[in-house]
């Protein structure tokens, strides 16, 4: 009987902690746990403790944190000795966060690595100190990508960025949900206009809550005067939105429901009429709350940023609005509120696309192909190497370090 191969996967931040790449690691580690002859090992910075995740997770802590971005020099040294003990057949590492990637695709050896990277862009709107590490790291990132077997863009728009300087060896991996996450349910009782879902932090100021707010008094002055958003997340920018919603004269328009999570977040969401989706820069390569309000047939308005352009196709599965524009937003919110038809072919096709297409069992399915043109020996070893005895186990473990 042939042995489990081993995929461990590397990521700065991991559940609890909530996020776009927290969500696809998990995610995409439990989807592999469910195929047979596959084991799933994650390594992250993330230190909050959580069980039940069914596989082992070594959360390594950080020395410092600069901005949002875990470092730590002892991190090689571990991480070696974990991809030894885990007998690693694949070393998936996510990216663009520095430090963590870095040292494991440093000592990965003979195990093959594949990258996969989850932003389109790394600039922020107003955060010159981010921006300038993060131009520093652009130029210090290029060994872990020619050291890469595979590099995988979570949507096209990503992966077209790298092809130039990396051509065959660059690949897709979308963003996907879980398909409990599907919800065929009725779209009568609405009470919200419209709906927006993001983290509210400084360092989240391009997910552009102000743009819908601006645009909201266009909406609400001119189509729909007793019109409603619902604003879902927290952080430490919401007084300022809440500052601003009362200096445009519409607070009494505007629900801060605060962080919601799980069932909660979805009844939230189902509570609104559509989501806008209003970045100013390209930085979410493929926002997961595209694809969760597709599965509960909330039509999506969204700015035609980055790969949001490419991800909605105009008319059919969403609305485009032009960048930076809370009056092209506000013409959105009226297309939808003046033509039931049109929102319900948008609410049937989206749904019926990520029903089709974006949920993990379809993405593990094509996770596995590409590990296997790659190739590499078992264990990240030569043919013929021995295994250890009682290396690799198989029970689910969390170590924190």
């Amino acid at each position: 009987m042939s042995r489990e191969r081993t995929v461990v996967f590397v990521t700065p931040y991991y559940p609890p902690d909530v996020g776009g790449v927290q969500t696809y690691v998990h995610s995409l580690a439990a989807a592999l746990r469910e195929v047979p002859g596959w084991r799933p090992v994650v390594v992250t910075a993330s230190t909050n403790a959580r069980s039940g995740d069914g596989f082992p997770v070594y959360r390594l802590p950080a020395l410092a944190k600069l901005s949002n971005t875990p470092l730590d020099p002892r991190w090689p040294t571990q991480i070696r000795r974990i991809l030894r003990t885990e007998q690693a057949d694949y070393l998936n590492v996510h990216t663009p966060v520095p430090g963590l990637a870095d040292a494991a695709t440093m000592v990965a050896g003979r195990v093959p690595v594949v990258v996969t990277y989850h932003a389109a862009a790394l600039a922020k709107d107003g955060h010159p100190v981010f921006n300038t590490v993060a131009r520093a790291y652009a130029g210090a990132e290029g060994f872990m990508l020619r050291r890469a077997d595979l590099i995988l863009g979570v949507s096209d728009y990503v992966a077209d960025s790298f092809r130039p300087r990396y051509g065959g060896k660059v690949g897709v991996l979308e963003n996907a949900i879980a398909p409990g996450v599907l919800a065929d349910c009725a779209v009568a009782g609405r009470p919200y206009a419209t709906a927006f879902l993001a983290r509210l932090a400084p360092t989240h100021a391009w997910k552009g809550l102000d743009q819908l707010l601006h645009a909201m008094r266009l909406y609400l002055a001119r189509s729909a005067p007793s019109a409603r958003l619902l604003v879902i997340g927290d952080g430490a920018a919401r007084p300022g939105y809440e500052a601003l919603a009362r200096k445009l004269g519409i607070a009494d328009n505007v629900t801060f429901a605060g962080n919601l999570s799980g069932d909660a977040k979805f009844r939230a969401l189902r509570s609104a009429r559509s989501l806008v989706l209003c970045p100013t820069s390209p930085n979410d390569a493929f926002p997961t709350v595209l694809l969760e309000a597709w599965a509960n047939r909330v039509p999506v308005v969204a700015a035609a940023v980055g790969p949001l352009a490419t991800l909605v196709d105009d008319g059919v599965n969403g609305l485009l609005a032009a960048p930076r524009s809370p009056e092209a937003l506000a013409e959105g919110l009226r297309r939808l509120e003046s033509s039931p038809a049109l929102a319900d072919t948008i609410r049937d096709n989206a749904y019926e696309l990520v029903r089709s297409r974006y949920t993990w069992s379809h993405r593990v399915t094509e996770f596995l192909q590409q590990l296997a043109a790659v190739g590499g020996e078992p264990g990240g070893r030569r043919a013929g190497a021995a295994r250890r005895p009682g290396a690799g186990a198989r029970g689910p473990r969390a170590r924190q370090w």
